[in-house]
């Protein structure tokens, strides 16, 4: 008999789950509902198409055929509501319910928005999804903005006000000038991507960081250092230790300055990077269970607390390496769950077993590569740490517990996370993986190799925050 199986969204989960089950079952009816785009694309690339490195085709890893080759059927509109009893999935607009016999919710996330008065004045947007980079582009580029493919949502069904995937007047028309300067509030990866483009386009740009230092999270003081000396020597304007109180408007609804309490900071535009939070809101009413955080919870199958519902990706509250439970918003644990759950749709018993922890960005032009576990916590794990000065300037820092090395934060080199992984999973002490460090190198072929003074290596292990 034929088993019907609706997914929501068409994200790296998403598609790594129809991908999946259509690999198994030729003949399954596959429906995949989107809001917010025709195609699937790489959101982490949003940047290189606002600076006009990638076009939108440029970013979207499969052919736009694919899902006539693959049989699945694309429904563009926005989920409401799931009736777990009767297996319906509720759409907006006149569309009828899908009904479905197995529901995977790859919903991802949605921008945080701004807490402060004055946060929905025109000029004030996020830098996440397609609708925000249609935003973000007039708005810095005005009517001088690149051709580009008509509106991904031109014959989308009616959507909500509170949707993360509606569209945007800009301040750049409504004042029939252009942008010259702008504010990024929110010291992670998408503030800093935002900073960069704006860069990229010759644009003034004020970074507003509530903490003491740029994305405490992931990188320590010491780190982060560099990390705002590199973006002021790009000719951004670093404010770190401020708190915004309010956005200001002038007369006509657009914003005009940023308040803190250090002062007003005239803008034309503000992009808040403030993090993201699981795009769930339509599940409100339903029987699936919904954490603190938003976050879809679901079990070591990715099955939710109803029946024949499954979750993945960004949206998916999983249990971590220290128990707790909250989603993890990593494009790589959003394919690996998309393929658990294809498999556990399909009958199988599998199970999503978070493995170390790794990722890389770019941070300006310095590179960051993290694997394992290298923030602070209450057993005052030790860390070894290292600035090289020279040809290339980089960090190492590697955390240690109970003499076995976890986790490695490196930047200014490249380095192959899957060498790291296995230093860390096989037990190495920290004397043996710096012996070894060279294996993971991921430099390309002129760059000289990182050279650590006898010194350096044997320094005494340090609690974090200070130096070895």
């Amino acid at each position: 008999m034929s088993t019907h199986v609706v997914i929501v969204g068409n994200g790296i989960a998403g598609m790594e789950a129809a991908l999946g089950i259509r690999a198994r079952e030729p003949s399954w009816p596959i429906t995949i509902v989107s809001e917010e785009s025709d195609h699937f694309f790489s959101r982490t690339a949003l940047m290189w198409v606002h600076s006009g490195q990638l076009d939108h085709r440029g970013i979207e890893p499969y052919e736009r055929d694919l899902y006539a080759r693959k049989n699945f059927t694309r429904v563009r509109a926005r989920a409401v509501g799931v009736d777990t009893e009767r297996e319906l999935l509720q759409l907006t607009g006149n569309q009828d319910a899908l009904s479905y016999d197995r529901l995977i919710i790859a919903c991802g996330s949605a921008p945080r928005r701004g807490p402060w008065p004055g946060s929905d004045l025109r000029g004030v947007g996020h830098f996440i999804t397609l609708q925000d980079l249609e935003w973000f582009e007039k708005e810095v580029y005005g009517a001088a903005v690149r051709e580009r493919p008509p509106r991904a949502d031109a014959h989308l069904a009616s959507t909500t006000e509170d949707s993360p995937y509606l569209h945007r007047e800009t301040a750049t028309a409504k004042r029939n000038r252009p942008l010259e300067r702008a504010v990024v509030i929110g010291g992670g990866l998408v503030g800093i991507e935002a900073v960069e483009v704006l860069r990229a386009a010759g644009k003034q740009v004020t970074f507003v960081i509530r903490e003491d230092w740029y994305w405490p999270m992931a990188i320590d003081g010491r780190e982060s250092a560099w990390i705002a000396e590199r973006m002021r020597e790009h000719g951004v304007d670093v404010r770190l230790g401020e708190n915004v109180e309010a956005m200001l408007g002038d007369d006509d609804g657009n914003v005009r300055a940023v308040k803190t309490d250090a002062g007003e900071i005239p803008t034309d535009a503000v992009v808040v990077a403030v993090g993201v939070i699981p795009n769930t809101g339509w599940l409100t009413g339903s029987d699936i269970e919904i954490d603190e955080r938003g976050g879809v919870v679901v079990d070591d199958s990715l099955t939710t607390s109803a029946a024949n519902v499954f979750a993945a990706g960004d949206c998916a509250s999983v249990r971590w390496h220290d128990g707790t439970q909250r989603p993890e918003q990593l494009w790589y644990t959003g394919r690996e769950q998309g393929r658990v759950a294809a498999a556990v749709a399909l009958g199988d018993d599998a199970r999503y077993a978070r493995g170390t922890w790794f990722n890389s960005a770019k941070l300006m032009d310095i590179e960051y590569t993290t694997v394992g576990q290298v923030e602070s916590d209450s057993d005052r794990r030790a860390d070894w740490f290292f600035e090289e000065r020279g040809e290339v300037r980089s960090t190492t820092r590697i955390a240690t517990k109970d003499g076995r090395v976890v986790g490695f934060n490196l930047l200014g080199r490249r380095w192959d996370h899957e060498v790291l992984i296995g230093f860390i999973e096989g037990g190495l002490t920290l004397a043996q993986a710096l012996d070894r460090l060279h294996e993971a190198s991921f430099d390309t072929e002129f760059v000289p190799p990182l050279v650590i003074p006898n010194k350096a290596r044997n320094a005494r292990s340090a609690p974090d925050g200070e130096s070895a």
